[in-house]
């Protein structure tokens, strides 16, 4: 028995006499079925939410209120560009962040993804060295830089938590170097959805489905593949059964655990 297609208009809401619940961090879609031989079934499928998962690294209520401002970047919308003045730190709110560089002769590399409670903007230097563009429609909360330090200073509960995103954001642009300099295709695109599967599973969850934000040249970019590569790869992964698209965009990992052996295995038997 398959079910239905899930399906999504513009807005990210679902289509075709499917009908949404929210439970928790959890958005559940019920899809009306009528396999042969029975009057009316229906199947549940739950997907994790993207904007309720892992934020609120930082309690911004420890930071002078009439500092901060919220706004909703369009997509593709910059946030600001390579050489700007680090004025600013941003928190994504809801949406999605790609951080990149563009080569001399126009290709792309995206250096990072900024999911909901991420923190962007932090410099050495007062300057940006990258830029930052909505992936689609995405708000983000601003704050001066100077009056967040001065708030760190007083705060010292505050300063270890900008010094514990800022260590968790080295600890995975170290990894993303493994991925892209040692890896061969099918274990870059299982280590990167890997990495998604964990940021939106519960604790010790052996399954999950999530709704990817990004489009396949996005994770080319970021991957150092083709977009035909990461089609091709994500094809032969779906095939195997190790993940399973439920939509061009909805994944499903049925086991993380054997999809962690793929990221770290370079099996052509599997």
């Amino acid at each position: 028995m398959s079910n239905a297609a899930i399906q999504f208009d513009t807005n990210g809401y679902l289509a075709n006499n499917m009908r949404i619940q929210r439970v928790s961090n959890l958005l559940f879609i019920e899809t009306a079925i009528r396999p042969k031989g029975d009057d009316n079934m229906s199947i549940q499928t739950a997907i994790a939410n993207p904007t309720t998962f892992h934020a609120g690294s930082i309690d911004w209520m420890e930071v002078p209120a009439n500092g901060q401002c919220v706004f909703t970047l369009a997509a593709k919308e910059a946030l600001f560009h390579d050489g700007d003045d680090a004025d600013f730190v941003y928190e994504v709110i809801d949406g999605l962040i790609a951080a990149h560089s563009l080569l001399c002769d126009g290709r792309r590399q995206i250096m990072g993804f900024y999911h909901p409670g991420d923190i962007i903007g932090m410099s050495h230097d007062g300057k940006h060295h990258t830029s930052c563009s909505a992936v689609g429609r995405t708000r983000v909360r601003s704050i001066p830089r100077s009056m967040l330090l001065r708030a760190a200073k007083d705060r010292p509960e505050l300063s270890e938590k900008l010094l514990n995103c800022m260590t968790n954001q080295l600890y995975g642009m170290q990894n993303h170097f493994v991925v892209l300099g040692r890896k061969c295709a099918q274990e870059k695109l299982a280590s990167f959805i890997l990495t998604l599967a964990r940021r939106y599973a519960a604790e010790d969850a052996e399954s999950v489905t999530f709704r990817l934000q990004m489009t396949r040249m996005d994770i080319a970019d970021y991957l150092g593949m083709t977009i035909e590569t990461v089609s091709r790869t994500l094809t032969k992964l779906r095939l195997s059964g190790v993940v399973e698209m439920l939509d061009t965009l909805t994944v499903h990992v049925p086991d993380m655990f054997e999809l962690g052996q793929v990221a770290e295995h370079d099996d052509e038997g599997w």
